[in-house]
């Protein structure tokens, strides 16, 4: 019993992991959470609003380079990783959903927000992505970066 439930979780988990892998980078705005008001614990600290539009940009692959380059803390040295999410996300069928929820946590330079990923018919699935403050702005970080490859199925390097 105990082993056909870890193969059903594995199984659904496999299935979310190449749901997320195909959404189209260009769909990602229409698919977005709803903008919420933010959940604040520092005056300076984006909101959920506005995280969710950086992320929508660094998977937007048809934006601006530099852009996309600006929101990651690896820079240019990112966007290979976020490319190839990007490039997956393309067959994900439209029952795929994603946004980023509250709490929005600031610890110093560092911020926590949760990515819920969901898909008609299964529980959600919660990942903690982190932000970093670099010269005044918000930056996703390369933990991040790799957490978001990881449920695409992609394998990341730090």
């Amino acid at each position: 019993m105990k082993s056909s439930k870890l193969r059903a979780a594995a199984a659904a988990f496999s299935l979310v992991a190449a749901l997320f892998a195909g959404i189209a980078a260009t769909a990602v705005p229409a698919l977005a959470a709803p903008i919420m008001a933010p959940v604040r614990s520092d005056a300076t600290a984006p909101g959920l609003g506005e995280l969710t539009a950086k992320l929508q940009l660094v998977l937007n692959t048809g934006a601006s380079r530099a852009q996309r380059a600006n929101e990651l803390e690896a820079g240019e040295a990112g966007l290979s990783l976020v490319d190839q999410v990007g490039t997956v996300m393309a067959a994900t069928p439209p029952s795929f959903r994603w946004e980023l929820q509250g709490p929005v946590n600031v610890s110093g330079d560092t911020l926590t927000a949760t990515l819920q990923t969901s898909v008609d018919g299964w529980e959600p699935w919660h990942f903690t992505l982190t932000w970093r403050q670099i010269d005044g702005t918000w930056k996703l970080t390369r933990e991040a970066e790799c957490t978001v490859a990881s449920i695409a199925a992609l394998p990341c390097t730090v």
